[in-house]
């Protein structure tokens, strides 16, 4: 109801005000051909006294220029011989047109100070013409539409989360009637139906820049603790979900979370631009689950030939910490897939989504290559 009413209130100002526009083009018009006299009659004058001399214009205003004292005169002689020329120009046009002709040319040829001048002056009038009534209707449409678009964009988040509710108040209805069914020593039979997984995305990639990383303490897959915060290079985080295994199948329905199927392909892109990155500047690469053990861990390093450590984070300090992203699949929160860059123990540079795993790695050093050379380019410009 509240939308339709704000579509509705959309609607009706974009009608008022577009409404005008037959009377407002009308009466600039008619300050514009006012300008436009008063301006032929100065350049009226300018060529009577080029006439009384025997010189042409030009040479006219290029005598007159010569001298220290007439450069003034000549300057502003030109400007209005300039203006009469634009103007008039604009006239004949504005003056040719239909109103919705001086709609569509409206941007062109119209002159920012008379326009101005002409809106500081208006008067509304009430629009009892055809076209001032099609101005309305275009303008009620064009409102509402504008209206339209803006809800679509702001209100998505909004509508995915009532559709969440409503599902969620539909299964609810089903195990009330199932209850009173039973209450009633009526037979109820529910049928097996394959729900579709409950995910529900969470964090914030935007907040994580700059923060600084806290002293949190993970347990490494050869069996040491690394703390996060003591670190002073610059290192890479690349955090996931879990790392598919043989024979282990994943949890029920996690084809339907974006991304979710990518920590092999990301651990395998870091390991083979492993060199490169180490050449770039970055000292570490930590690649971080929560859903993963320390012996999970050490089967993939020892499985995929990792040259980089990963490491457990069962309570998710780093997500919170930071606010990456996370999601949460049948009522389980797990780490999304994300890269940031650590320097000086702040986040420097972060990737999210990753849209394609297997090229995460290059992309990042194509990333911090083009960040080089645009300081490069700043300090060379201070120089």
């Amino acid at each position: 109801m509240i939308t339709r009413v704000l579509a509705f209130a959309f609607g009706l100002t974009g009608a008022a005000s577009l409404s005008q526009f037959p009377e407002f083009a009308q009466q600039y018009l008619q300050r514009l051909a006012g300008k436009v006299d008063q301006l032929e009659v100065q350049v009226a004058e300018i060529d009577a006294s080029a006439a009384a001399l025997d010189m042409s214009r030009d040479d006219y205003l290029e005598d007159l220029s010569a001298s220290r004292a007439g450069a003034e005169a000549a300057r502003k002689s030109i400007n209005e011989i300039s203006l009469f020329e634009r103007l008039g120009g604009n006239l004949d046009s504005f003056r040719d047109a239909g109103s919705f002709g001086r709609l569509a040319q409206a941007y062109r040829v119209a002159d920012p100070a008379l326009a101005q001048n002409t809106l500081d002056d208006f008067k509304p009038a009430v629009p009892l013409t055809a076209e001032g009534a099609a101005f309305t209707a275009v303008g009620f449409v064009g409102g509402w539409g504008i209206w339209s678009m803006l809800w679509g964009i702001l209100g998505w988040p909004l509508r995915r989360r009532q559709k969440r509710r409503a599902a969620d108040a539909e299964t609810l209805g089903m195990q009330h009637a199932a209850v009173h069914a039973a209450g009633e020593g009526q037979a109820f039979e529910e049928e097996e139906e394959d729900e579709a997984p409950f995910v529900e995305y969470e964090g914030n990639i935007r907040a994580a820049m700059n923060k600084q990383v806290p002293a949190i303490q993970l347990a490494a897959d050869d069996g040491t603790v690394v703390d996060l915060g003591a670190l002073t290079a610059p290192y890479v985080i690349f955090t996931y979900p879990l790392m598919g295994r043989p024979g282990v199948a994943f949890p029920e329905g996690w084809n339907e979370v974006d991304q979710a199927d990518s920590a092999t392909a990301l651990a395998c892109s870091f390991r083979d631009s492993y060199d490169m990155i180490r050449a770039a500047g970055i000292r570490d690469v930590f690649g971080i689950s929560a859903g993963a053990t320390t012996q999970d861990q050490r089967e993939a390093v020892h499985r995929l030939a990792l040259p980089y450590t990963l490491l457990s984070d069962p309570g998710m300090e780093v997500s919170f910490a930071l606010d990456l992203p996370r999601f949460v699949l049948n009522h389980e929160r797990y780490l999304g897939a994300t890269i940031i860059v650590v320097q000086q123990g702040r986040v420097l540079a972060a990737l999210h989504p990753i849209h394609d795993a297997a090229a995460a790695a290059p992309r990042l050093l194509a990333k911090l290559e083009q960040a080089r050379d645009a300081y490069r380019k700043a300090q060379e410009a201070k120089t």
